[in-house]
């Protein structure tokens, strides 16, 4: 009888003890029997459970799951970064430019604004023309030097799906910016310009002509965002889906005026292979972000 008393209480003080630990679960399935001793944004200070030392590690929390505490309560880490208030007092739009775009013939300037935690909308205005003028090669007399001399304009709206990783300065986690980190995009561009083109005639000779052209595309675009001390970002993307245009051939032949190119550049996206065909994008951005 007292053999089966004194293994009750055994049994009672093992259990009473593996329940008065604290269980830190990993993000890699390691499971920490531990003693809390602190917990914080971005990481926990925790002893050994049994040890007989008096060490204090720390952990990052973005390498927790959650904290199972002794007394049976919870606290998860998995989707910390969703919490809205770790990111209190940033900024939640920005103004960006187009860093290389002068250079093929236009400036696209875009605002951008956070919706929420890993989404947000951006809209893009572009100006055809605002940018260096191309010279046209041609074969003819008396044209003198021709420039491509495009004028018109484009939009693009877009939604970004986010996602905002932490990272380590100096061997501790910070929080990510909300705007920043990899994202994709769906996006729509449409758009409308104007420019000189060559006809070469039947008599050998050539003559400037004009077209109009209306252009569109619909694309995923994947990027990456960057924002420094909450006031400058930067912005790398690419993209790809389809794109269609009335587009011909810039040097166009008499006896065919109708030739449309095998591909066509649009200035903010260019076409591969024959209308509708697939379309592609690449950019850089700088940005300033405000209130």
């Amino acid at each position: 009888m007292k053999k089966e008393i004194l293994l009750l209480v055994l049994s009672l003080s093992s259990s009473w003890i593996l329940n008065a630990q604290d269980k830190i679960y990993r993000n890699n399935g390691q499971i920490i029997a531990a003693k809390v001793v602190e917990t914080g944004a971005s990481e926990i200070k925790y002893k050994e459970y049994n040890s007989k030392t008096d060490l204090i590690y720390v952990l990052e929390t973005d390498k927790i799951k959650k904290i199972v505490f002794e007394n049976g309560t919870e606290k998860k880490y998995e989707d910390a970064y969703k919490d809205i208030e770790r990111y209190e007092g940033q900024y939640s739009k920005a103004i960006k430019i187009n860093f290389f775009s002068p250079l093929y013939g236009y400036t696209e300037i875009s605002y951008e604004k956070s919706t929420g935690v890993g989404k947000g909308y951006e809209l893009s205005l572009g100006i055809i023309g605002a940018g260096k003028s191309e010279t046209l090669n041609y074969n003819g007399n008396g044209l003198g030097e021709l420039k491509r001399g495009q004028l018109g304009a484009f939009v693009s709206a877009g939604y970004k799906f986010g996602k905002l990783p932490d990272f380590i300065i100096f061997g501790k986690t910070r929080p990510s910016h909300l705007m920043q980190g990899a994202y994709l995009k769906p996006i729509i561009y449409l758009g409308n310009y104007n420019e000189n083109i060559i006809i070469n005639k039947a008599t050998g000779t050539s003559e400037v002509g004009k077209q109009n052209v209306t252009f569109g595309a619909l694309q995923l675009e994947l990027g990456r965002q960057w924002v420094f001390n909450n006031k400058l970002l930067l912005d790398i993307y690419w993209g790809w889906g389809y794109g269609f245009d009335n587009k011909k051939d810039t040097y166009q032949n008499y006896y065919n005026s109708n030739y449309n190119n095998s591909s066509a550049f649009n200035y903010t996206n260019a076409r591969l292979g024959k209308s509708p065909g697939l379309s592609v994008t690449f950019g850089i951005k700088l940005g300033l972000l405000i209130k």
